[in-house]
Formats: structure tokens, C-alpha cells, sequence
């Protein structure tokens, strides 16, 4: 069964089509304590910036683009879907492109962000190859994925109710987390085309005391597109089992990981 999350008709036409599924899930992080500003922590790995040309590859709705302006660097951004672009507010240059195939000339970046984005390309080895491609000499290069224990504690939820209900879903979709890059395997599709790359990790929580953000979170979900016209019911019997964590426990506390992987081209 081919898994939804590397699926590209299905990230430009379900997924992603809008930036709406996007924003609910990181809606979850207003409730993170303490609060971890991954841009912030971006443009301090990367910095200095000002003045270099940056591509942001997988920018979806262009949540790093702004920050990136604001300290002087040129953006170019790149996604798959032409319908995250159209939610990006104040546009630089825009392309729509597959990370696969980047329609850059050689040596034409100093720096190249993939957020959270590797996951859900088909081959995120050559998508890694064609940033070392589009980068200078000394390039430097960040990667954003999720840690093995991010969002633990929704998905030993999340799971029970799924398996109960006999469907048959790929093992790469029925999580309400994108399991398909972990920071390994980052590094080693890195590892082929930089030098010295290094993992960095930001570790928080996020606490909630209702469980409507959570359910907001894990209804934008593949996961949940996955499980058809049963998704409805299984919503409200995830709900069912925050509330009764929160009834127990007087909170929902939920584990965020998030790896950053910094690299020069050789």
C-alpha cells in the first residue's frame, strides 16, 4: 500500500492543497511550555544572514520567509503545492517545484532550509542531492524533522481506536506523526553530499487542559483522511480519552521533539 504522506497528487490536491490543515496543526504549539520559537532557533543556526540568498525548500505557507526577510536575506520559496503559496503574505520570489527536480542553477544558494519537509518526498536522497546541487562552496544547509517521541503521547491514544476499527491503512499513514525521516536517517541522506553535519534538539511539552487543540491537531491529520467516513467517531472517542487523562491527571501533557540538522557543503 502506497503511504499518502509521500503520495504527490495527494499532498498538492488533500493534503496540502490549502494552508488550512497546517494551521491547525501547529495551533497545538500555542500550548507549548516552555515555548520553543523554531524560527528563532532557525535563524540563529544560520546565522549570519543578511544578504544571502536563501532558499526555503517545502515553504508552505511561507512561516519562515518573514523572519528570514527581517534580517536581511534574499528568500527564494519553493513548495510543491501552487495552494500553500497562494498563503504566503508578501510574497519574494515564489516557484512552484518538486524538491526532486529544483529548477535553480548550480552553486546559485548560499543557504537551503527544508522544514519539516523531507518526510513527504518519494525519494528524500535525491531531494537532498539537488539542495547540495543548488548550493555555493561552504553553503550552509538545515533540515527540520520530527524526533521518535514526538507527539508520543497522542498517538499511544490514537492507535488503540485505530486498530480497533479493522481498517486497513499503511503503517506510514496511521500514526498522527510522519514517521518516514527520522534525524538518522537525515543524516545519513546528508552525510553523501556535506561536511560535518550536527544535530541539534529542541525538547518541550505541550500541556493542555481541553481537549479540543489536540483533536483540532489529529483531525488535519493524514491519519485521519485515512480512516474514512469512521472519522468522525474516532475524533470523539480520541477526545473521550484526553478528557479522561485531564479528568485523572488535571492536564494532557504531550512530548514535542523536533531535530535540526545543520551542514556545510563540502
Amino acid at each position: 500500500m502506497v503511504a499518502k504522506r509521500a503520495d504527490t497528487r495527494y499532498l498538492r490536491q488533500v493534503a496540502y492543497a490549502d494552508p488550512s490543515g497546517l494551521a491547525a496543526r501547529a495551533s497545538l504549539y500555542d500550548f507549548q511550555q516552555p515555548y520553543i520559537d523554531l524560527k528563532s532557533e532557525a535563524l540563529a543556526l544560520l546565522a549570519p544572514l543578511d544578504g544571502r540568498v536563501v532558499g526555503d525548500i517545502g515553504c508552505g505557507d511561507g512561516r519562515y520567509i518573514d523572519a528570514l526577510r527581517f534580517v536581511g536575506a534574499r528568500v527564494i520559496g519553493i513548495d510543491l503545492s501552487v495552494g500553500m503559496l497562494g498563503g504566503v503574505s508578501s510574497p519574494p520570489a515564489l516557484v512552484a517545484a518538486d524538491s526532486q527536480a529544483l529548477p535553480l542553477t548550480n552553486d546559485s544558494l548560499d543557504v537551503v532550509m527544508m522544514m519539516h519537509m523531507l518526510y513527504h518526498v518519494p525519494d528524500p536522497a535525491t531531494a537532498v542531492a539537488e539542495a547540495a546541487r543548488a548550493l555555493r562552496p561552504e553553503g550552509k544547509l538545515l533540515v527540520a524533522t520530527n524526533g521518535r517521541r514526538h507527539l508520543a503521547e497522542m498517538n499511544e491514544l490514537w492507535l488503540p481506536l485505530l486498530d480497533r476499527t479493522g481498517l486497513r491503512v499503511s503503517l506510514e499513514d496511521a500514526g498522527l506523526v510522519n514517521p518516514r525521516v527520522t534525524a538518522d536517517d537525515a543524516e545519513r541522506f546528508v552525510s553523501l553530499h556535506f561536511q560535518d553535519p550536527s544535530v541539534h534538539w529542541l525538547r518541550s511539552s505541550v500541556i493542555v487542559t481541553d481537549p479540543a487543540p489536540v483533536v483540532r491537531h489529529a483531525a488535519s491529520t493524514t491519519a485521519a483522511q485515512a480512516v474514512g467516513e469512521q472519522r468522525e467517531d474516532l475524533m470523539g472517542e480520541l477526545s473521550d480519552a484526553i478528557t479522561a487523562q485531564i479528568l485523572r491527571d488535571g492536564r494532557f501533557t504531550i512530548t514535542t521533539e523536533v531535530a535540526f540538522l545543520t551542514a556545510t557543503k563540502a
